[in-house]
């Protein structure tokens, strides 16, 4: 008999096929509000996703975006495991390691990772989705440490088979090697608010030439690109976290709120405060549209 338990919590929820007779769909009634993201380990037989002309077939790890229009159909027969996660559990899962640039990458992106009959990436694939399940199921002490930890494992498997999306393309001009490194610098310390000065320095180059890298290479600024992946986290943190915006002002390196909000109204023209409460506001009335949280830079 297929295994349809659905297992839920405020963030994430998984399901699994064993074989059903009869085709399988998840959709509207599984999905996550606001922006999320779907992981599918399939073991046997096939799926097809909403919008896709092409089938995956097993055994295979598929990552992708979701919304509340995605559709998932599993094939009667197949054998496999779903998770969907929120953008406040796949912000959890990424942290604030080197690795976050990356991992921010991977995650907006579609992947389709093929997994051979006998692997150890696929041993540790299957235990990373079945401990999500375990966890999700039982709801222990802490739960969710560990369901981020299984989570973790998936992007990083992710990651390890889709290098381009950090690496750039192969024989990158040192333009692009530069900008590559100076994202990386920007996602370790931009709750430091280290100046435009501060990152050239470290990079080893003029203020100017960093300036003209990052208009060749992305068409804005370094100060703009900044600027961008603060707004990133503030929307982020104002639309998933309940945290005051005080303490989102610290966390975020800001001297006061007073100046976090300063910050806010110049790049959103409205404050953190009155932002938070148009996207609460909009969730309630299922109108909500927020911006990929992950898309940068």
């Amino acid at each position: 008999m297929p295994d349809l338990r659905f297992h839920d919590s405020a963030t994430v929820r998984a399901g699994a096929l064993t074989g059903d007779l009869r085709s399988r769909i998840v959709g509207l009634a599984e999905s996550l509000r606001g922006p999320s993201w779907c992981a599918i380990l399939l073991e046997e037989g096939g799926a097809v996703l909403a919008g896709e002309e092409t089938r995956i077939e097993a055994p295979i790890l598929a990552w992708r975006p979701w919304s509340d229009d995605s559709r998932l159909r599993f094939a009667p027969g197949a054998v496999g495991t779903y998770v969907l996660l929120s953008a406040s559990a796949l912000g959890n899962t990424i942290g604030h390691l080197p690795e976050a640039r990356d991992l921010r990458d991977v995650a907006d992106h579609k992947l389709t990772l093929p997994l051979t009959a006998s692997t150890e990436r696929r041993a540790a694939l299957r235990t990373a989705f079945a401990g999500i399940r375990r966890e999700l199921e039982e709801d222990a002490v802490a739960a969710h440490v560990v369901v981020e930890a299984y989570l973790r494992v998936v992007l990083i498997e992710l990651l390890r088979a889709a290098p381009s999306y950090s690496e750039g393309p192969k024989g990158a001009s040192p333009s692009h090697r530069t900008f590559t490194r100076f994202s990386t610098l920007v996602e370790r310390h931009f709750r430091d608010r280290w100046t435009v000065s501060l990152y050239s320095e470290t990079l080893g180059v003029t203020r100017d030439r960093l300036g003209d890298i990052c208009q060749r290479v992305r068409g804005l600024g370094p100060k703009d690109i900044i600027d961008r992946r603060v707004m990133i986290e503030s929307r982020l943190l104002l639309e998933t976290s309940g945290q005051a915006v005080n303490e989102i002002a610290t966390s975020l390196g800001f001297a006061s709120a007073a100046q976090f909000s300063r910050f806010f109204v110049r790049h959103a023209a409205q404050p953190p405060g009155a932002y938070r409460a148009a996207f609460l506001k909009g969730l309630e009335q299922g109108v909500s549209d927020p911006a990929r949280p992950f898309d940068w830079p």
